[in-house]
C-alpha cells in the first residue's frame, strides 16, 4: 500500500487537482450565468416600471412649478405692481390647472400678503418669512442664489406638511422684489405614487440633495435601505430640485442558484475528500510539522531581538508568554512571569480599568510608571491589541521604556522657559529705553535717527511677542496655564480686538456680521479668547490685499457659537494644510516669509480653544481663507 501511494503522489495528484479546479470553475460559471439571468429579468421589470413612475412624478410636480413661473412673468410684466383684483382672476385659474396645488402665495418684501385659496390657510396670511426660524434659512439661501427651489417636506404654519416651490423675483434684475410660493400637497402625490408603485409590483424611495452639497440627504419617501443595496437609481428632472429615486422589484423570482451550487460543490467535495484520503500522507504531516517548528523559531528570534517588551496574556490578563526584552526591561529571570497578572509590572496609582480605557484602541497609548523586580521605577508607554489565534482571544501588550524621551522633553521645556525668562528682563529694558528715545525724552531726533530707533523698537516688540509665544507654548505643554472660565460677550470683545488691530495701520475693512437680536455669549477665559481673536485677525489683515474686506461672522447652532474670520487673501495651499496648526509651522513661500511670524500663533490658538472645551479649524474658500472656532454657548450651559 505504501509503494502504491509513492507511485501515485505525483502526476495522479496533479491530474486530480486539475480536474477538481475545472469542476469548481465550471460550477461558478453555471451559477454566475443563472444569477445573471435572474437579475436581468428583474432589471427589465425595474427599468420599465422606473420609466413610468419617473414620468408620472415629474409631470405631477412640474405642472404646478411651471404655473408658478407663469405667475412670475405676470408680476415682472406689471413691474412688481400687483393688483389684487387681477390676482383674484388669475390665481383661481392657475390653481384649477394643477390638481395637487394647495395654495399659491405672493410675498412682496418677504411678507405673505396674498394667498389663494384663503380658506384653510388664514394663519399663513401676512406671515413674515424672517420670523419663521425653521423656514427662513432656506428662504434666505433661495433669495441669495436667485434661483427657484423646491423644498420639503415642510411643516406648515396653518397645519400639515407639504412641498413648497419658492421663486425669488428681482425687478429689475438686480433689485429684490419678493418671493412667489406654491404649496403642493404631499398626501395626494404620495398616494398616487404609492398606488402606481404597487400596481407595478415595485418598491420605491426618494431623497434630495441640497444645492452645493456633494451627498444626498436622508430619504423622505419609501424605504431608505433601497439606496444602499443593488436597487436601480434614477435622477429626476424636477425644476428647482435635485431628487433621486431608487426602485426595486418586489416579485419573487425562483432562485435555483443555491441548489445548483450545493449539488455541484457536493460532487467537488467528494472528489477532494477522496484526494485527501489518497495523497495526504505521513510525509505531508512531517513537512507541516517541520515548517511550523521553523516558523515558531523564527518568530521567537524576531520578538526576542525587539527592544520593546512584548507580552501575550489571556483575556483575564494572566501572562502566557513574553519576549526576552520584557525580562531584561523589568529585571526578571526568563520565564518567571508566566502565570502572573501583567498589572504587577505597573507602578501607576490608576486602576487597571483606567489603563484599559486609555488603551481601548490599538493606536492609543497609556503613559505611566513601570515597576522592576528590585522595586525601582521607570517611565513607560503601553499599547494593547487583541489576537484571536483560535476560539479564545489573547491580549497583546507592547511596552516601551520612555525614560530617556521624558528626560529630553523636560530638558527642552526647561531650556525654553529659562531662555525666555532670561531674555524678557533685558529686552523689556531695551524696549522701554527705545520707547523713551522715540517719544522725545532724550531730545528731538533727526529723521534718520528716528527711523533707525523706530525699526529697533519694532524689532524689540517682535522679540517680546516671540518670547510670550514661547512661554505660552511651554505653559500649555506643562499644564501650568490657568483658565478663568466665565460668561463672555463676544461682540464687545471682537470690537475691542478690532480697535487693537487698528494699531497695525492696515487698509482692510473689518466688518462684524451677526444677528443683532442675539447676545452671543460663550463660556471662556476672556483674556485667552481675546488672544485667539487677535491672532486670527492679525493673520487675516497681514495676508489680505489692501482695501479688501475681512468679515467676522457669528452663528449659533446646536448650543455652540461659531466665530468665522473670512479674508480675501491667497488662501492656504493643500500641501501645507496638515501642518497648519503645528508649532513653528510656516508655509514655505515668499509671501509668508515677507510677512514674518514665528509659526506659533495658530498652534497656541488651537491649544487655548481646546482647553476652553471648543474646537478650531480651517475651511477652503473660493477666494481667500476662513478660520473659525466654536465655543459652548453660555445660555445653553446655564439652561
Amino acid at each position: 500500500m505504501v509503494s502504491f501511494f509513492k507511485a501515485l503522489r505525483y502526476w495522479h495528484w496533479l491530474l486530480l487537482l486539475g480536474l477538481a479546479a475545472i469542476a469548481m470553475l465550471a460550477t461558478e460559471v453555471l451559477v454566475n450565468h443563472e444569477q445573471q439571468l435572474i437579475r436581468s429579468q428583474q432589471l427589465r421589470h425595474e427599468v420599465a416600471s422606473a420609466g413610468q413612475l419617473k414620468a408620472l412624478l415629474e409631470s405631477e410636480l412640474n405642472i404646478p412649478l411651471y404655473l408658478t413661473v407663469g405667475l412670475a412673468s405676470y408680476v415682472k410684466a406689471s413691474d412688481g405692481k400687483v393688483d389684487k383684483a387681477e390676482l383674484d382672476i388669475l390665481l383661481p385659474g392657475l390653481v384649477q390647472q394643477a390638481k395637487h396645488i394647495r395654495n399659491i402665495g405672493v410675498a412682496p418684501g418677504n411678507r405673505l400678503q396674498y394667498i389663494y385659496p384663503l380658506a384653510g390657510n388664514e394663519r399663513a396670511l401676512n406671515l413674515y418669512y424672517p420670523d419663521l426660524p425653521d423656514q427662513w434659512p432656506v428662504v434666505a439661501e433661495t433669495i441669495r442664489s436667485g434661483q427657484a427651489r423646491l423644498v420639503g417636506p415642510v411643516r406648515l404654519v396653518q397645519g400639515g406638511q407639504a412641498f413648497i416651490y419658492r421663486l425669488p423675483l428681482f425687478i429689475p434684475d438686480d433689485n429684490y422684489w419678493g418671493i412667489l410660493s406654491t404649496v403642493v400637497n404631499i398626501e395626494t402625490i404620495w398616494s398616487l405614487l404609492a398606488a402606481s408603485a404597487a400596481e407595478q409590483n415595485v418598491m420605491i424611495a426618494l431623497r434630495a440633495r441640497d444645492p452645493g452639497q456633494a451627498e444626498y440627504g436622508n430619504a423622505f419617501f419609501g424605504e431608505p435601505d433601497l439606496f444602499y443595496d443593488d436597487s436601480l437609481l434614477l435622477n429626476l428632472a424636477i425644476r428647482g430640485a435635485n431628487w433621486q429615486m431608487a426602485i426595486r422589484a418586489t416579485d419573487v423570482v425562483t432562485n435555483r442558484t443555491s441548489w445548483l451550487r450545493a449539488g455541484l460543490y457536493l460532487a467537488t467535495f467528494c472528489l477532494l475528500t477522496l484526494l485527501a484520503w489518497l495523497f495526504y500522507s505521513r510525509q505531508q504531516l512531517r513537512a507541516t510539522a517541520a515548517e511550523l517548528s521553523h516558523s515558531e523559531t523564527y518568530l521567537r528570534a524576531v520578538t526576542d531581538n525587539v527592544l520593546d517588551a512584548i507580552i501575550v496574556t489571556s483575556e483575564a490578563g494572566i501572562i502566557e508568554d513574553a519576549n526576552l526584552s520584557c525580562y531584561r526591561l523589568f529585571d526578571y529571570p526568563p520565564g518567571s512571569l508566566r502565570g502572573l497578572h501583567w498589572s504587577m509590572l505597573l507602578a501607576t496609582t490608576q486602576s487597571i480599568e483606567a489603563v484599559y480605557s486609555a488603551t481601548s484602541a490599538p493606536d492609543q497609548q497609556f503613559e505611566g510608571s513601570g515597576l522592576r523586580q528590585d522595586s525601582s521605577q521607570f517611565d513607560l508607554s503601553l499599547s494593547r491589541s487583541w489576537l484571536q489565534p483560535g476560539q479564545q482571544q489573547r491580549q497583546l501588550l507592547l511596552i516601551r521604556d520612555i525614560t530617556e524621551q521624558k528626560r529630553t522633553e523636560k530638558l527642552k521645556n526647561e531650556f525654553v522657559a529659562t531662555v525666555s525668562h532670561e531674555l524678557r528682563t533685558p529686552l523689556t529694558a531695551i524696549n522701554g529705553a527705545l520707547g523713551l528715545a522715540i517719544g522725545g525724552a532724550l531730545g528731538e531726533l533727526n529723521r534718520p535717527a528716528q527711523k533707525m530707533l523706530t525699526m529697533a523698537h519694532n524689532s524689540c516688540g517682535q522679540l517680546n511677542q516671540l518670547i510670550n509665544d514661547l512661554l505660552d507654548t511651554e505653559r500649555l505643554a506643562s499644564g501650568k496655564m490657568r483658565f478663568d472660565i466665565r460668561t463672555v460677550e463676544l461682540i464687545p470683545l471682537l470690537q475691542q480686538s478690532i480697535t487693537q488691530i487698528a494699531a497695525m495701520q492696515h487698509k482692510q475693512q473689518l466688518v462684524i456680521r451677526c444677528d443683532p437680536d442675539k447676545p452671543y455669549r460663550v463660556l471662556a477665559d476672556k483674556v485667552r479668547l481675546s488672544q485667539v481673536c487677535l491672532n486670527l485677525l492679525a493673520n487675516a489683515v497681514k495676508f489680505s490685499p489692501a482695501d479688501s474686506v475681512v468679515e467676522i461672522s457669528l452663528t449659533e447652532q446646536n448650543q455652540q457659537i461659531q466665530v468665522s474670520i473670512i479674508d480675501q487673501g491667497s488662501g492656504v495651499s493643500s500641501e501645507f494644510l496638515p501642518q497648519l496648526f503645528q508649532r513653528f509651522a510656516q508655509a514655505d513661500s515668499q509671501d509668508s516669509r515677507r510677512h514674518g511670524g514665528t509659526g506659533l500663533g495658530l498652534a497656541i490658538s488651537k491649544a487655548l480653544i481646546e482647553q476652553m472645551a471648543g474646537q478650531i479649524g480651517y475651511q477652503r474658500q473660493p477666494e481667500g481663507s476662513c478660520f473659525y472656532f466654536e465655543l459652548p454657548a453660555a445660555d445653553a450651559e446655564a439652561g
